[in-house]
């Protein structure tokens, strides 16, 4: 399978889980854009809990844009998805799967997923939105007007001001080591959403 096709199965499937697993919470479609911010949102975020892997998103590669991360793959993954009757998309831009899709693939990719659509589902997408408008990384790009890709490696300045954070939020556990990896990523990321975003509103 050549690497453009790869990619595009890749990110064909990771759109139809995303869509699937919002519909666990309750939500019955997506934009374009909020996929966009999610994937992005997924990306940064996987660079930070796991420093030392290889980044299950690396295939996205996104810049800035007026409405947040762009990334050109996701474009032509809807276009391909609505082409083949697999998805469809209103008149406002909501994107819903036609039938019932069974989520498939790496199961520690559609658990990172499912712990990112969790932590949609307890904020809301306006959070994804702040997050990714105040994330210095995005900023920087929006700041100096580049059009370059956006860093999401573990040197980011994202995952560095995350960082600062890391040792303040573990303090405030009795013990890391007695809980799960999925509680520990959950209580972060709530740590990491009251003091950064709710502190921008």
């Amino acid at each position: 399978m050549k690497s453009n096709t790869k990619d595009l199965f890749h990110a064909n499937s990771d759109i139809l889980n995303l869509l699937s697993l919002v519909n666990e919470i309750g939500w019955k479609t997506l934009r374009e854009q909020s996929i966009q911010r999610i994937i992005y949102f997924s990306k940064v975020m996987y660079s930070f809990i796991y420093i030392k892997e290889k980044n299950l998103f690396e295939n996205y590669h996104f810049s800035k844009s007026v409405s947040g991360p762009y990334a050109d793959l996701i474009k032509r993954s809807v276009i391909n998805l609505k082409s083949t009757e697999i998805v469809n998309e209103d008149e406002e831009g909501n994107i819903k799967l036609i039938e019932t899709h069974q989520i498939n693939g790496e199961e520690k990719h559609i658990e990172w997923l499912r712990v990112i659509i969790y932590i949609l589902g307890l904020y809301g997408e306006n959070k994804i939105f702040n997050f990714t408008i105040h994330d210095p990384l995005y900023k920087e790009a929006l700041d100096s007007n580049t059009q370059q890709e956006l860093d999401a490696s573990p040197e980011n300045k994202t995952i560095q001001v995350l960082n600062q954070f890391k040792t303040a939020f573990e303090e405030t556990l009795d013990d890391v080591s007695n809980i799960s990896n999925q509680e520990y990523l959950e209580l972060y990321f709530e740590y990491v959403f009251s003091q950064i975003i709710n502190r921008g509103e």
